[in-house]
């Protein structure tokens, strides 16, 4: 079986024949509170590695976030070789259906995938352990190969029609990370421009830490990068402290434009005599729709993708060897409406994009 998993600082997403999940890259230790009442967030996941007898468990993604005590997030460089990947990948390949010997297809960003993509590549691979997930039945999981890819790429992979000439931009803006390239577009293939190849530390997280500054700042209260980023994502305009209304919203709109700017300005330099002349720019990643209105005051031609939280895992999916199929893309909810038309920054026929790997 083949999977593939994008495993982002934000979001751990998955992708398989079977379905795909998602859910924020988050761990908590395990807590039993003896109540089973209402609703309950996902996900508690509960591992042995081979060679042991006990069974450990943890809370995994909202679960974590909403409800879990020392809750954790890792923006470390080296978290691609460390215990908190090894539990994502293991509760995102079950929840997609994966046991037994499992093929695995995961990205990294740019810069790290030139240094890290053999130390990968051989961690994951030594991975294997008996998974539940939820309290589902008990399976045995080993990533038997893996291939590694480059973030950005897969994004651009993704995508089902593409201009048949010209230069093309790809902004992908993760948590921790953004990954750009330049690519030169031929009638049935594409060329990339390695020297306009980039990885930067301007993301959705700069912007979460700013938010939180402007937070403490404000009202003389720290809030943990957890909480930061719930508050972040659920888009709430105002919140009590301390039995006050707090207009948190102005602070995110602050955080969101200044990062933006900084991004789009850092991107625009980078990419210097080729910028004017790009046909068009695709914006894929979880931050894709944070910083659009920024990146577009430079880059007008820019345009987000369809789906954008999923472009690098649908992209290392195809190049891994995975189909999926048209017919069973709506089931996957891989589909948008206009999953099918060409996806157009300007005014141009596309040919679908052929794949090498």
């Amino acid at each position: 079986m083949l999977i593939s998993i994008d495993l982002g600082y934000g979001y751990t997403k998955a992708i398989s024949e079977k379905g795909r999940a998602i859910f924020p890259s988050v761990l908590a230790p395990a807590q039993e509170s003896g109540l089973d009442y209402g609703k309950s967030y996902g996900h508690i996941l509960e591992y042995r590695r081979s060679g042991e007898i006990y069974r450990q468990m943890v809370f995994v993604g909202e679960l974590a976030r909403k409800g879990g005590r020392a809750a954790r997030v890792s923006l470390s460089r080296d978290k691609f070789k460390q215990d908190e990947t090894m539990l994502y990948a293991l509760t995102a390949a079950y929840l997609v259906g994966a046991e037994k010997y499992v093929s695995l297809a995961v990205g990294l960003p740019l810069d790290y995938y030139r240094l890290r993509k053999q130390e990968t590549e051989d961690f994951l691979r030594s991975i294997n352990a008996y998974v539940s997930v939820d309290g589902g039945p008990e399976k045995y999981i080993s990533f038997m190969s893996v291939k590694v890819l480059p973030q950005a790429v897969g994004a651009l992979y993704a995508q089902t029609r593409l201009p048949q000439k010209g230069l093309l931009g790809v902004i992908d803006i993760g948590f921790c990370t953004t990954d750009c390239v330049l690519v030169e577009c031929l009638p049935d293939d594409v060329v990339l421009l390695k020297s306009y190849t980039l990885s930067l530390d301007i993301a959705v997280s700069t912007a979460v830490k700013l938010f939180r500054d402007k937070f403490a700042e404000k009202t003389g209260i720290p809030l943990s990068p957890v909480d930061a980023f719930d508050f972040w994502v659920k888009g709430e305009r105002e919140i009590p402290v301390q039995g006050r209304p707090v207009d948190v919203g102005a602070m995110i709109d602050y955080a969101r434009r200044e990062v933006g700017r900084s991004l789009a300005q850092t991107v625009f330099t980078a990419w210097s005599e080729k910028a004017d002349l790009l046909h068009g720019v695709l914006l894929c990643g979880g931050g894709a729709l944070e910083f659009r209105d920024e990146v577009v005051r430079l880059f007008p031609q820019a345009e987000v993708v369809p789906d954008p939280q999923w472009a690098n895992a649908v992209g290392f999916y195809k190049l891994a060897g995975g189909c999926i199929q048209p017919e069973s893309q709506k089931s996957q909810g891989l589909e948008g409406e206009n999953e099918r038309a060409m996806f157009t920054p300007g005014v141009y026929s596309g040919q679908p994009l052929k794949n090498k790997a």
